[in-house]
């Protein structure tokens, strides 16, 4: 028998879980969203201080990576929040967010199920290069970040990228707002 806990109105978060099979419901908490949201819009540009440092990071990092060709951060739930492309790397960066986000939760229920852990990262090796996915350590622990490298990349110095990176994003959505100076009078 499945039991369903029916999330409140603009929350994403439903939780289906078996009790003869699974140890315990999933840990990780609804999301809240804009009253306006939707599960499969694209989610719209973020004109927030903290998306366009987030663009920056990801910018600034991707200048000093010649291997890394791409990254993306998305929320859990899938949406692009920010990206950096290489020159000539074709991104959908919608796209990209939803996968690397469904990956990462796929990882976490099959941690969860096996060791009874959480995930640190989750990665992929190609025939083209390296494909790492990361949880973006923020306080309220709601972004992924994922990033791929072509083979001129080793795994080991992807796998840092992505975790440096994650770190220095979470320490820009963390950080307070700037205090708006009042105008003289």
């Amino acid at each position: 028998m499945h039991r369903m806990t029916a999330a409140p109105r603009n929350v994403i978060g439903i939780s289906v879980w078996h009790k003869d099979c699974c140890a315990a419901p999933p840990l990780q908490p609804p999301i809240p969203m804009p009253p306006d949201s939707t599960l499969h819009a694209e989610a719209a540009p973020s004109l927030s201080p903290s998306a366009a440092g987030c663009r920056a990071v990801l910018h600034r990092r991707l200048a000093a990576a010649p291997g890394v060709r791409a990254t993306v951060m998305a929320t859990v739930d899938g949406r692009a929040f920010a990206h950096a492309q290489a020159d000539g790397q074709d991104l959908d960066a919608a796209r990209a967010g939803a996968i690397a986000s469904s990956l990462l939760a796929l990882a976490e229920a099959f941690s969860r199920e096996t060791l009874r852990g959480h995930v640190q990262y989750n990665s992929i090796a190609t025939d083209r290069g390296t494909i790492v996915v990361v949880r973006v350590p923020s306080r309220a622990s709601t972004y992924a970040l994922s990033v791929w490298a072509d083979r001129s990349e080793l795994f080991a110095v992807t796998l840092r990228f992505a975790l440096d990176t994650a770190a220095q994003l979470a320490a820009t959505i963390d950080a307070p707002a700037a205090t708006p100076v009042p105008a003289p009078a």
